[in-house]
């Protein structure tokens, strides 16, 4: 490795025209001297092409047919030349200091991998004022994904534009196969981090991840289609997780990491919800969801009708701030013909949180549905409030 690494810095590129441009900007500011820009457009239909071609020698451009991500990646790092290497999605930016504080946390023995968290922003580049991943670096990936399977969580990992990989990492695992990974090639790359070496989180944002109408995951609904391609991902990355584990001589056995890792339960645990709600809504319809927002936009269920709870405008309004709002909102709710009340598996929370609001439902509402995934009260035959033992004013005055 050189005295001072050369960074390539990886812009993929799909159809964005209207953002491309932008991303390959971010990625010549940067103050790191010795970094290298390659732009691969992955077969783009619109003006993508025109945009790229307008940086002249100041990239490597390579133009290729469309492949999906992965197959991206894969073109990009085989022109690429850098001890370090970035993956930027085209429709990202990152902040002029981005290379240079990652080159720095490199200097740390062992690490493969350099992280940070990136500004959410809009279409049009205005600011959110937070920022992704939510949650902390855990400290224990390596341990973890030995022991639950693969480790990608948007709550906790960043997407691509977030993180840079050595190239002794990356030589070890590219090219990935490329049907798999037509989408979330930065899963893989993710995954397999801590089995090679360590991860590191910078103190600050280094970018910024750009939330529209056509990203492949943020607002986009949670259909049947997009849960069995989270199912069928991680298959696919306890396959490519398993086979670099035995290439290093460590055993691996997927039955226990279907038992208890968050990327397969969820998506499955999902897919049962939505059909246990078919069958206990009533088509046509209104249910109220608890589910912390979790779910996302649409309407989960077709021929019914989601109600975030709480609720204010249709959208949903956060947690209640005690039991009596709970239990009155649930009330206002069921008056305007919600016939059903539906508690998601991570939101069960709820219940110990809330005891009164926990009593008030299961002492005058049938039970329609009590397993690992969904709890579900039927609110169309309640009991009378009188028979009720729930100490809450709202009970009391009712």
């Amino acid at each position: 490795m050189s005295a001072e690494p050369l960074v390539s810095v990886i812009v993929n590129n799909y159809n964005y025209d209207r953002f491309v441009g932008e991303a390959i900007e971010s990625a010549l500011r940067q103050s790191y001297a010795n970094t290298e820009v390659i732009v691969v457009d992955d077969g783009s239909t619109d003006d993508s092409r025109e945009v790229i071609r307008s940086f002249g020698n100041r990239i490597t451009a390579v133009l290729k047919d469309n492949g999906g991500q992965g197959s991206a990646y894969n073109a990009g790092f085989a022109v690429s030349n850098g001890d370090y290497v970035c993956f930027l999605d085209a429709d990202d930016i990152l902040l002029a200091g981005a290379m240079s504080d990652a080159v720095a946390a490199f200097r740390e023995p062992e690490t493969v991998k350099v992280e940070w968290k990136l500004w959410v922003i809009d279409e049009c580049g205005r600011e959110s004022g937070f920022a992704i991943p939510e949650k902390p670096l855990p400290q224990d990936l390596q341990e973890r994904t030995l022991r639950d399977g693969p480790f990608y969580d948007w709550l906790v990992t960043p997407p691509s534009s977030g993180n840079c990989f050595s190239r002794q990492m990356l030589q070890q695992v590219l090219p990935m196969t490329e049907p798999e990974f037509r989408h979330g090639a930065d899963v893989c790359l993710t995954m397999l981090a801590p089995v090679y070496g360590k991860v590191f989180r910078l103190p600050q944002p280094q970018g910024s991840y750009r939330q529209h109408g056509a990203n492949n995951y943020f607002g986009r609904q949670l259909d049947e289609s997009r849960l069995r391609d989270y199912v069928q991902r991680f298959e696919s990355c306890c396959l490519v997780l398993s086979n670099h584990l035995q290439s290093l001589g460590i055993h691996a056995d997927v039955t226990p990491w279907r038992q208890r890792n968050f990327n397969y339960l969820w998506p499955r645990r999902l897919l049962q919800a939505k059909q246990d709600l078919a069958a206990i809504v009533p088509t046509g319809e209104s249910y109220i969801l608890i589910d912390d927002n979790e779910w996302g936009i649409g309407e989960h269920v077709t021929g019914r009708h989601a109600i975030p709870f709480l609720e204010r405008d249709g959208a949903y309004a956060g947690p209640p701030t005690d039991d009596e709002q709970a239990i009155r909102e649930l009330e206002r709710m069921r008056q305007t013909g919600a016939s059903v009340l539906a508690i998601w598996w991570t939101a069960f929370w709820w219940l110990d949180q809330y005891p009164a609001f926990a009593r008030y439902l299961r002492e005058r509402f049938d039970c329609a549905l009590d397993a690992e995934h969904l709890i579900a009260f039927d609110l169309r035959c309640p009991l009378p409030v009188e028979c009720l033992e729930v100490s809450t004013s709202w009970a009391r005055q009712a």
